[in-house]
């Protein structure tokens, strides 16, 4: 190879990292204005990592889970955020810096990914497209987008080649997935052993080898998790944790959860009319994306090379196994989580329609742009008031910044309180929780045992004080009186304790008389 290629090749080497290094710090300088004001003070962030700090919290404490607190899904997110704590100290912006470094690999992970099937143009495009349109709605590091990384990592490994090695990788890496959300990474594997049997039917590989393929990725999955989770299975016992993990999480975990279709918000004005259509558009491009384009692929495999492909129907079924996954059980940040495969897809798609491909690139950069200044205009406009709280200078939002004064007033770091609802408390004001639920619902989601257990540790710990929701004295189903287990918690509540405050959220402190 003479000089003049040598310098070539160099040189698109050289622009690939330039264009990685460019996504990355934009990625980086968007979340940051998303997560923290400009002079650098972290904003409030609720949503699923909520249980997960509060569980952290907890586990510095030396408390152990699934022993002395509920949780269940497998413990990776929360000792994730457990290492945050050792390694950085109580700080709010330790939390928000999660969140930004999770945003960016994710960003990273699916223009890796995509930059195999289309240009680097459009490939940026379907990163901006994931961070913006899906990931910064929810700026929540929960354990959906873990394990959808580790995933996205496992596709990587395979998609430009498959050897034994590569697979091996990646069912450690879905052994990984499997560690934050039990399912996904199972659910991840099925569809990867599907496509080793396709491709190597459709590439005249032996059954022999195709076998050694699968029992390598199968291998490789179950001795990641199984050293992951040996502490926790030795600790807390096979019994409990499939309780926790398979029996409880499939037949109780609702949460407003819909079957087959997603929940409706209600029709309100503007933005609720916005975030509607957006959301129905998220669920319907997974709906019809996946099966639109193995057909295609089916129709064109005896006029394509096979790396034409193949790489489109392994991302179509690992993006269809994630959807069969979460379908029985759709709600909004479940849906999103596993739309990074769709929207590389559709950009594959559109890069095939020819003159109008421009146009289209343009049409959703535009939009891009459009969202992420409306969405960071909300963030500064919602978050308004600062707040010294004991996990550092937070900016809050009004309501939350009126009950976190209050309760600074009346508590001190450490002290036992008891948030019924959502312990959104605990973790920015160092509170602990004196029970063993993360809280209780009006519905199967707190089994009649965890309600006597609750009222038993309030009364051993003498809990002062007690944050309660209006909701907490309604049915959650009318219909099904028999699903509500809270009334020996509400009768304890009006017996032992007075109502002291109402917030203009309607949240209601009690206290101890």
């Amino acid at each position: 190879m003479d000089l003049g290629a040598n310098l070539q090749i160099k040189k698109r080497e050289s622009g690939r990292r330039a264009v990685q290094l460019l996504l990355m710090l934009a990625a980086t300088l968007y979340l940051y204005v998303n997560l923290f004001t400009l002079p650098g003070t972290a904003f409030y962030l609720e949503g699923d990592q909520t249980w997960f700090r509060a569980n952290a919290l907890r586990m510095l404490h030396g408390e152990r889970i699934y022993q002395d607190f509920f949780q269940f899904t497998p413990p990776g997110t929360d000792l994730f955020y457990l290492v945050l704590l050792k390694l950085f100290g109580f700080h709010t912006w330790v939390m928000n810096a999660a969140v930004l470094l999770v945003g960016v690999a994710l960003c990273c992970i699916c223009f890796s990914v995509a930059k195999l099937l289309v240009k680097r143009r459009l490939a940026l495009l379907a990163a901006a497209l994931f961070l913006v349109l899906i990931y910064s709605r929810f700026l929540d590091a929960t354990h959906h987008f873990f394990s959808l990384l580790a995933v996205m990592c496992a596709v990587r490994i395979v998609m430009p080649c498959v050897s034994v090695a590569r697979i091996a990788f990646a069912g450690a890496l879905l052994g990984i997935a499997s560690f934050f959300t039990q399912t996904t990474g199972v659910v991840g594997a099925i569809a990867l052993l599907l496509f080793f049997l396709w491709e190597g039917r459709s590439t005249g590989k032996s059954w022999r080898i195709i076998f050694n393929y699968q029992l390598t990725l199968i291998m490789a999955f179950g001795l990641t998790l199984s050293v992951l989770g040996a502490y926790f299975l030795i600790q807390d016992g096979w019994r409990q944790l499939w309780y926790f993990l398979g029996v409880y999480s499939n037949q109780f975990v609702a949460y407003g959860d819909h079957r087959f279709l997603p929940r409706i918000p209600r029709l309100v004005v503007g933005r609720s009319l916005l975030d509607l259509a957006e959301y129905l558009l998220v669920y319907a491009l997974l709906l019809v994306i996946y099966p639109t384009v193995l057909w295609h692929c089916f129709r064109k495999r005896r006029t394509s090379t096979f790396r034409e492909i193949a790489q489109p129907v392994l991302l179509s079924l690992v993006g269809l196994s994630l959807l069969l996954e979460m379908i029985t059980r759709v709600n909004r940040i479940r849906l999103y989580s596993i739309s990074m495969t769709a929207i590389i897809l559709l950009i594959w798609a559109l890069a095939r329609v020819g003159r109008l491909r421009g146009y289209v690139a343009t049409a959703g950069w535009v939009i891009v742009a459009c969202l992420a200044i409306q969405q960071t205009r909300s963030t500064y406009c919602h978050n308004s008031q600062i707040a010294e709280l004991p996990s550092g200078k937070t900016a809050l939002p009004v309501e939350r910044y009126e009950q976190f004064s209050w309760l600074m007033q009346h508590t001190k770091p450490g002290d036992y309180f008891f948030q019924s609802s959502w312990p959104n408390v605990y973790f920015p004001l160092d509170l602990r929780s004196p029970v063993f639920v993360d809280g209780l619902g009006t519905n199967e989601v707190t089994r009649p045992e965890w309600v006597g257990l609750t009222v038993q540790q309030l009364e051993e710990k003498q809990v002062k004080y007690i944050l309660c929701s209006p909701w907490l004295y309604k049915q959650f189903d009318p219909s099904r009186p028999w699903e509500d287990h809270l009334g020996p918690f509400r009768d304890y509540l009006r017996s032992h304790y007075t109502r002291v405050r109402v917030f203009s959220d309607q949240d209601e402190i009690w206290e101890r008389r």
